[in-house]
């Protein structure tokens, strides 16, 4: 009776570790940099949905920019999950994040100026991005920015005009794999398993853990899942589309991403303007499992 006992609380610790997430709205908040004023740049919408009832619609013109971004030649209408997940020492804990994306037939390659991220995982206290997927506006590409070994990878085009469902596996953990075949970041797009989009290699090197403990203190590792339209050095696009560039134009280094931008190139006059972006996002799920994530597997909509 004892062994039987053992034998159920071990099982009942280990469900206690399964967890799996429908991130509806009301689980998410917009980011503090998110443009304004906030209905402008980010809705729901009941016209184009991948299931239910509802989608979440994000939408930035030229010059819609909020704070900081506004200097930094940056705008964004991102929403940022408020479920946190700790890095861990030991590998084998990976977290699964899966949503779908829809770009109206619209869409163009400029809608997108120097690169448009439409998802994205920050740890606190560090700077660039653990990961990020991001189109020029062919097809989807990711950057694991802190990787022990390079990480840059293209991962198939762009379909305008429908749903495109997207899964990625990533594993924060702060030790090395024996198993040289073991993932530390895996892909899906569509349901195909993307090999040149996955990763062997560690994607957080133990200066980023040093970087986010230095700053953040207690809060030191943690990472969340942001999602929307976030366009960085839109300056830069703009200087390159504008044959008649304004007199002066002010430049400063990133000390983010170490690039060279635009100081508010919203205040200046451009003849050439970016284009407004507009995309969809539905059913966004977060899991300990592909299965418990895949829009294949799951009957319940998000809404």
């Amino acid at each position: 009776m004892k062994n039987i006992f053992i034998i159920s609380f071990l099982i009942l610790l280990t469900n206690s570790n399964l967890y799996a997430e429908d991130i509806k709205i009301n689980k998410t908040k917009n980011h503090y940099l998110t443009a304004k004023p906030i209905n402008e740049h980010f809705m729901t919408s009941e016209e184009i949905v991948r299931a239910g009832v509802q989608s979440q619609k994000f939408y930035l013109p030229h010059g819609s920019c909020n704070g900081q971004d506004c200097k930094w030649s940056a705008q964004r209408t991102e929403r940022e999950l408020k479920l946190l997940h700790k890095s861990k020492k030991k590998l084998g804990n990976p977290v699964y994040y899966a949503w779908s994306i829809f770009f109206p037939d619209e869409f163009d390659i400029n809608w997108t100026g120097s690169k448009m991220i439409v998802g994205q995982v920050k740890m606190k206290g560090v700077g660039m991005p653990i990961w990020e997927i991001h189109t020029r506006g062919a097809g989807f590409n990711i950057i694991a920015h802190h990787s022990i070994n390079k990480a840059k990878f293209y991962c198939g085009k762009i379909n305008k005009g429908e749903w495109t469902d997207i899964i990625i596996k990533a594993d924060y953990a702060k030790e090395k794999s024996l198993d040289n075949n073991y993932k530390f970041f895996e892909t899906w797009i569509n349901g195909e398993y993307k090999e040149t989009c996955s990763h062997n290699y560690p994607i957080v090197k133990e200066k980023t853990f040093k970087e986010s403990n230095s700053n953040v203190g207690n809060s030191a590792g943690k990472v969340n899942f942001r999602y929307g339209i976030y366009r960085p050095n839109v300056g830069r696009w703009l200087e390159r589309k504008n044959a008649n560039k304004p007199e002066k134009i002010d430049y400063f280094n990133d000390p983010d991403g170490g690039e060279r931008v635009i100081t508010h190139p919203f205040k200046l006059n451009w003849e050439v303007k970016i284009p407004a972006a507009l995309i969809y996002y539905d059913e966004i799920r977060v899991g300990n499992s592909k299965d418990q994530v895949d829009i294949s597997k799951v009957n319940k909509p998000v809404d």
